[in-house]
């Protein structure tokens, strides 16, 4: 009998705390997501005002791509954009990121897709890790997961 007193106790603390746990994970992800934006974001915007406006993604042929963006970012570049290994003479702006893109934490992707200038976005489908448009500079997470409160974390 008293065993299964305990038993039953055990079992309701255990009903309390899972859910609780779970909130806790799901609040995480979000945090790390919106840190992870936040510092991209920066880096977009710091690298736009060192570039007269000029979003970072396209090269000197004016084609927009996540190749350019991860280059643009993480390696030191003229006034034009072109890019070089941080130190290279003539060359005086970033890195702006240290790291590539960190992994989405809802999809565990670390790529980005590049809306290009006037192109129509259809919504977030989990098939890159990261959404970055190439007109406005605008930065996103690419997840159709909800957060703890059910709001789409698409719009962190």
């Amino acid at each position: 009998m008293e065993l299964s007193i305990v038993v039953t106790i055990l079992m309701i603390l255990a009903g309390m705390a899972i859910p609780a746990f779970s909130d806790s994970v799901d609040n995480a992800e979000v945090a790390a997501a919106q840190s992870m934006l936040s510092r991209v974001r920066t880096a977009v915007d710091f690298y736009a005002f060192q570039h007269q406006e000029q979003f970072p993604g396209m090269d000197s042929n004016g084609i927009w791509s996540a190749a350019t963006l991860d280059a643009q970012l993480r390696m030191a570049s003229d006034a034009d954009g072109n890019t070089a290994a941080q130190g290279t003479a003539g060359y005086p702006y970033g890195p702006y990121l240290t790291e590539s893109f960190p992994a989405n934490p809802f999809n565990d992707l670390e790529t980005v897709l590049v809306v290009q200038p006037g192109a129509v976005f259809a919504g977030p489908d989990d098939n890159t890790g990261w959404i970055f448009w190439a007109d406005t500079g605008a930065f996103k997470i690419n997840s159709t997961a909800t957060d703890s409160n059910g709001d789409p974390v698409f719009n962190l």
